[in-house]
């Protein structure tokens, strides 16, 4: 009889592998890559605009294919990678599927990625930033499609709506300046919400609540002075001195707070955060939205959630 670590072990290493074995030449990672619709497969000529579009073998192509439209008479031809998340890499398939679904998502660093790979570190680079990117874009339209906090009443008309932790965390030094993330913890759902700010102030903070957090909800907090404004907006706001910790029972804040140590390890890709010149702050928002990422589909298989990204914005 096999035994339960025996399984969870193979489990592992066939989830370490898989990704490596299916890249291992062009051809089937082309096919894995029809498989999983992350190249077009019949798309609409954008020339003719009437027929659809084939695979067409092309030896003379990078890719040893080219998309060839089906009317005889229109000669438009499309790259393999056309609207697809590789169009603008030089990568080969096989290092560009290795690095997004294998070393990205194992939190692989760049530096240690290199080892494994022949590619240059800039172009591996710049993988894993479109990566954090198009990650950060899908939760930056997760935050806009609805409120936390706002869990229908059980059983109970005069139950809150719901119950919320806030709290900020010191993410990261830029430049000799403090960057600080602010976080919202729905209790029900468990969803945790980040916010790269600029300050802690309650300028900066309450219109973040209000436009995250549904109305009359619950919200439990340190005792910061940014968060003293919050009853004024309509919330039922209990303030959790942190004199002796972080609370207990319901009177704490210790879900948001148990939620940054993960965070922050989620968000580390092994090197930790490395923000460039241009756009500290938004680059640092980047990061951590692909630890919010993570940890939301921590229990998931994050290789068709990264897929299900691709077709989403690329399709």
């Amino acid at each position: 009889m096999v035994s339960r670590a025996d399984n969870v072990e193979r489990m592992l290493i066939e989830e370490d592998y898989s990704i490596l074995y299916v890249s291992r030449n062009l051809d089937s990672t082309i096919e894995w890559l029809k498989q999983q619709e992350l190249v077009l497969l019949q798309p609409v000529c954008p020339k003719c605009e009437t027929f659809l579009m084939s695979h067409s073998k092309d030896s003379s192509k990078a890719d040893k294919l080219k998309l060839r439209c089906l009317d005889k008479k229109c000669f438009a031809t499309r790259s393999l990678r056309w609207r697809s998340f590789f169009e603008n890499h030089k990568l080969s398939l096989m290092e560009l599927v290795q690095i997004a679904f294998h070393y990205f998502l194992k939190q692989i660093s760049i530096k240690e990625t290199i080892t494994h790979l022949p590619a240059r570190k800039k172009a591996i680079s710049k993988v894993y930033s479109e990566l954090r990117s198009l990650i950060s874009r899908y939760i930056e339209d997760l935050k806009l499609s609805y409120q936390l906090g706002i869990t229908p009443p059980i059983n109970n008309e005069d139950q809150l709506s719901g119950i919320v932790e806030i709290d900020e965390t010191l993410m990261t030094h830029h430049e000799g300046q403090q960057m600080w993330t602010f976080g919202i913890f729905d209790r029900v759902t468990k969803e945790l919400r980040c916010f790269c700010v600029p300050d802690r102030t309650s300028q900066t903070l309450i219109p973040i609540i209000k436009e995250h957090v549904g109305p009359g909800s619950r919200i439990y907090s340190d005792g910061w002075a940014a968060y003293n404004t919050i009853t004024n907006e309509g919330y039922d706001h209990i303030v959790v001195p942190h004199v002796n910790g972080f609370g207990s029972g319901e009177n704490t804040t210790n879900g948001i707070e148990s939620c940054w140590s993960e965070i922050k390890r989620l968000t580390n890709q092994s090197r930790g955060i490395q923000l460039s010149q241009e756009d500290a702050l938004g680059d640092l928002q980047d990061h951590v939205n692909v630890g919010v990422w993570r940890r939301l589909y921590k229990d998931a298989n994050l290789v068709d959630e990264l897929a299900f990204i691709m077709k989403l914005y690329y399709a």
